[in-house]
């Protein structure tokens, strides 16, 4: 919220979205059930904000000293741990309002819902927080068909998208129709952005000045290593970090100078034998767009001798199996948000065929067929750049 906002948002009042709590003038702390209470109901109905330090009239009486309010954020942090299940990450930010300070909750209206204090549910039934009946579980249940790649980042705002990197993405996406007043509504569709214009994981990874501020492991780290065993030699290394277009294209580098495109001649001409780099760039979209955002660890492209090992945290979703993987035709998307905005771009397709066409085009040119595999909660493709016996 910055300050226009918030100015606004202590005027209309509290609603849905939006709950004031005081806190107590003697120690400046809140009542743990009642905060929980009050996160539990926004994160399981659209996510919102807290605002502490306002009373209910929208009167901000603040939160004490620097010292206090210190005090204060590590008690919300600490019971959106402990004490709401399944835990909750909320980001909490200090302002000023009228020369008063406060804290904001920032609540994200979580894919892991529903939460629940205490053992209760909770949800926001207009301006109130109320026990859940059982016909509002029944409907939160149906409701969790949400994905990661859509939910909100949590302190990102508009500014912290390149506008340039949006332009010249929807002047390809939508000719003629992106005008200046069109890209934050267009961006909405997308859901790049969120119905208050809090840019969305998909819209952080598209368009991010600085995707890694906001998701630290939304980077591939590449490697050169001499031999086909893993080694602590690098002949080459690189954090490819920034948008997912860019990084899809710096990773492609990588291979290409780092993979020997052996050719021969056969009469006059010169016939280039190394790996395609369709199915290179189709081995690297898969792992950007499928892996899971939400775990602590990158991307990995290794480069050997023989083989290029693309790794990617996420374990095989519900419905997928590898070999299903293998044969193509069932579709089940982690990022669903992330392969319509990628497909606008014209860098990924919808159908599930990648890997069984990067099958066929590696046997068609004589390769050894790629290896897939699952690790440790981590999924590998590998690309082997030697050639089958008698190709």
């Amino acid at each position: 919220m910055n300050e226009e906002t918030l100015e606004q948002t202590l005027r209309l009042g509290e609603d849905s979205v939006t709950e004031f709590k005081g806190v107590s003038k003697s120690n400046y702390k809140a009542d743990r059930s009642d905060l929980a209470k009050a996160i539990t109901a926004l994160a399981n109905t659209r996510g919102g904000h807290l605002l502490l330090g306002v009373e209910d009239d929208g009167t901000p009486t603040g939160v004490g000293t620097m010292e206090q309010a210190d005090e204060l954020m590590r008690q919300v942090t600490q019971l959106c741990q402990d004490t709401i299940e399944p835990p909750l990450l909320c980001n909490v930010v200090k302002r000023e309002v009228r020369g008063t300070p406060i804290l904001v909750v920032e609540v994200p209206f979580s894919p892991s819902r529903p939460h629940r204090a205490a053992s209760i549910y909770y949800i926001r039934d207009g301006n109130r927080s109320r026990q859940a009946r059982r016909e509002d579980l029944v409907k939160l249940i149906q409701s969790t068909d949400y994905h990661f790649d859509e939910q909100p980042v949590a302190g990102a705002t508009l500014d912290d998208l390149d506008r340039d990197a949006v332009r010249a993405f929807l002047a390809a996406a939508y000719p003629g129709r992106a005008s200046e007043q069109h890209i934050t509504p267009l961006l909405g569709s997308l859901k790049c952005v969120d119905r208050t214009g809090v840019p969305t994981v998909t819209g952080v990874l598209m368009f991010g000045r600085e995707p890694t501020r906001w998701l630290v492991d939304a980077r591939i780290s590449a490697v050169r290593i001499p031999g086909t065993d893993v080694s602590r030699t690098f002949l080459d290394k690189q954090e490819i970090e920034g948008r997912v277009l860019d990084q899809l294209d710096a990773a492609s580098a990588f291979i290409q100078r780092n993979v020997a495109a052996p050719s021969r001649v056969e009469g006059l001409v010169r016939i280039e034998g190394g790996l395609p780099l369709d199915v290179v760039r189709e081995a690297i979209t898969n792992a950007v767009l499928h892996r899971d955002y939400r775990i602590a660890s990158q991307t990995r492209l290794l480069v050997f001798d023989d083989r290029i090992e693309v790794i990617n945290p996420g374990d095989l979703l519900n419905q997928l199996t590898l070999e299903n993987i293998r044969v193509g035709g069932i579709s089940q998307k982690r990022n669903p948000v992330l392969a319509s905005v990628l497909n606008k771009a014209r860098r990924s397709e919808s159908l599930g065929f990648g890997v069984p066409e990067m099958i066929r085009r590696m046997k068609e040119l004589g390769f050894r067929e790629p290896s897939i595999e699952v690790i440790g909660g981590h999924f590998k493709l590998i690309l082997w750049t030697t050639r089958s016996a008698g190709a």
